[in-house]
């Protein structure tokens, strides 16, 4: 277990604010929510101080250290004040140390924490930013990260439309039923429809037979199909008034979930867990989906820790 650098209130909404483009989305898109619903919020900006080589160290940097702390307090709430303006409840916090570190402990505080994505990441094997790939590692919460979509993006960046639907990827695993609550809620909370997504691998047992391997493939789908289906039924049960929709496919989950995002409201996948989603976080599929993925992603900690 870890334990927080600091104490906060709790607040409904957090939101990482730098002051770059991104960052700016996420603010707007936290707002949103945030007056849709009637939630608070709390602007979080990390900053650092330098070490300076001098003998006077000591009188430069405690000066020093106060004007970067006041003024990134002052950019912040500028922000938060702009966000009053509107009716939101909101609060601007200026804290020390690094972001994602910050964010990460902030997130203890908050029951969504959202942060924004620069355009998609062509570097082979990158997680996402350092900030946003360590958040969604680490969060107590669930992240919503937002991207912020390129010239040649052939799809929006954040898709709107109320008639969308919320895209919940599933495995055959325990991460299953935390990943399709979280998107249940969403869905409600943004009038969409629901689809439970599952893939079932195929061919990636290669040193059987073809003969077996078409068995295998089979035996995987139907598993796949029939947890699904349970699942499905659980959730329409605990939710009556929401649309929920569910579907197979075979394939790559990490693509399964990229083409979906194309046309959906936004995608939410688990950051544990085994199965067709397995190693989330630090495998090719957080990689492909928080890279590629044209609408926000949604991150729900399924084996979160206090």
């Amino acid at each position: 277990m870890t334990t927080s650098r600091f104490t906060l209130a709790p607040v409904d909404v957090l939101v990482g604010v730098d002051g770059s483009e991104n960052s700016e989305l996420a603010l707007h898109t936290a707002l949103s929510i945030a007056r849709e619903h009637g939630l608070s919020v709390r602007l979080v900006g990390a900053y650092n101080v330098p070490v300076i080589p001098h003998r006077h160290a000591p009188v430069i940097s405690h000066d020093h250290h106060r004007g970067v702390a006041h003024a990134t307090q002052d950019r912040l709430e500028e922000y938060a004040a702009a966000a009053r303006s509107t009716g939101v409840d909101a609060v601007a916090q200026a804290i020390e140390g690094d972001a994602s570190g910050v964010l990460v402990d902030a997130s203890r505080f908050a029951r969504l924490t959202v942060v924004g994505r620069r355009g998609r990441n062509n570097t082979p094997g990158r997680l996402i930013g350092t900030v946003s790939g360590r958040l969604v590692a680490h969060a107590h919460s669930p992240v919503l990260v937002v991207p912020l979509g390129r010239e040649d993006d052939t799809h929006p960046a954040v898709v709107s439309e109320s008639d969308k639907d919320i895209v919940a990827g599933v495995d055959l695993g325990s991460t299953a039923q935390p990943v399709a609550e979280a998107a249940a809620t969403a869905a409600e909370l943004t009038g969409s429809r629901l689809t439970l997504l599952s893939v079932a691998p195929a061919g990636t047992r290669w040193p059987l037979s073809e003969e077996r391997r078409d068995e295998a493939d089979a035996e995987l789908r139907a598993a796949h199909s029939q947890h699904l289906d349970e699942l499905t039924a659980t959730v329409a049960a605990a939710h009556p008034q929401l649309e929920v929709r569910s579907r197979v496919e075979d394939g790559s989950p990490a693509e399964a979930l990229v083409a979906a995002a194309r046309t959906a409201h936004a995608v939410v996948v688990g950051t544990r867990g085994r199965g067709g989603f397995a190693s989330l976080l630090l495998g090719s599929v957080s990689r492909d989906v928080l890279n590629e993925a044209a609408a926000p992603v949604l991150v729900v900690p399924t084996n979160r820790r206090r």
